[in-house]
């Protein structure tokens, strides 16, 4: 092979093989770059959101709050978000479903902090009057030598006796009941009922024993939601949820006892839970139109 032919060859083999792959690099670099800007930008995005929360599971162990009571709040957040998020995003019909869930839930929480803030107040109180009254138990008990002596010629050991054998009396009557003394076959009655119930309540099939357990809960519901219009779904919905993660919230409340810790907790945590719930409902976004795309068969 000559060098002119040798050229050409390098010529063709440019033209027709690095040309297009040059090509297809260029155009995979530049789709990089869309895809890294588009990472950028919902990385600012997600910056931003946490920068106007004052819950941030990030790093919450190494930095945490000057307030004990946020740092309390975010110890209850991160247990209850796994139930919470979860209930929330089963609820996939309808909007009037999620919405119900919301309100019924921050209004449960809105309920539970008035309980325990009235419960804290009650047990303050109710100290306070034992503490005063420790102190001033010495005044109204006269001290053993002031005792008064009884009255003279008074047998008080026959005054006793006396006593306990109308005791003795009594209670020997009471036990020797007559079967057909009034109100003796009422009893009879009450529990042959009572016999009956249980042997009804053996013979319930599982489905029946649903339904009523079904009946029960379903009175808990109903003032769980009280005063509260949406969904029974979403309500259902929520009440199992928050039966779920109270705990968690009414433990750490319990656990402060500064004035502003408990200001701070309440305040931050019904923000942080509506912060959290509309996250939920942009995360599931259910309404989002599908892509039209041709069954291939």
């Amino acid at each position: 092979m000559n060098k002119q032919e040798e050229k050409l060859l390098r010529e063709f083999v440019r033209k027709t093989f690095v040309a297009k792959m040059l090509q297809e690099e260029k155009q995979k670099f530049l789709q990089e770059q869309k895809v890294r800007s588009w990472v950028k930008s919902l990385i600012s995005e997600v910056n931003e959101e946490n920068s106007n929360t004052v819950i941030s599971e990030a790093k919450d162990q190494a930095n945490p709050h000057p307030n004990t009571g946020i740092n309390k709040l975010r110890d209850a957040i991160r247990k209850a978000k796994p139930s919470v998020k979860s209930k929330f995003q089963q609820l996939t019909s309808s909007g009037e479903q999620r919405e119900s869930f919301s309100n019924h839930m921050l209004a449960a929480f809105v309920r539970l902090f008035d309980q325990l803030d009235a419960l804290s107040a009650s047990a303050e109180a109710e100290q306070d009057m034992t503490d005063t009254s420790a102190d001033l138990g010495g005044l109204d008990e006269p001290a053993v030598d002031t005792l008064a002596a009884p009255p003279a010629g008074t047998d008080i050991e026959s005054e006793l006796e006396d006593q306990l054998d109308v005791q003795l009396e009594n209670i020997l009557r009471e036990l020797d009941l007559d079967v057909d003394e009034p109100g003796a076959e009422e009893m009879d009655v009450v529990s042959a009922d009572l016999e009956a119930e249980k042997e009804k309540d053996t013979k319930l099939s599982q489905v029946e024993k649903d339904v009523e357990k079904k009946k029960a809960k379903d009175s808990e519901r109903e003032e769980f939601g009280a005063g509260i219009e949406g969904d029974q779904t979403g309500r259902n919905q929520a009440f199992d949820a928050f039966n779920l993660v109270q705990s968690y919230f009414s433990d750490n409340y319990l656990d402060l006892d500064n004035a502003e810790d408990k200001d701070m907790f309440k305040k931050w945590g019904l923000y942080n839970l509506k912060l959290l719930l509309d996250s939920y409902e942009e995360e599931l976004n259910p309404g989002l139109e599908q892509p039209n795309i041709e069954n291939p068969m």
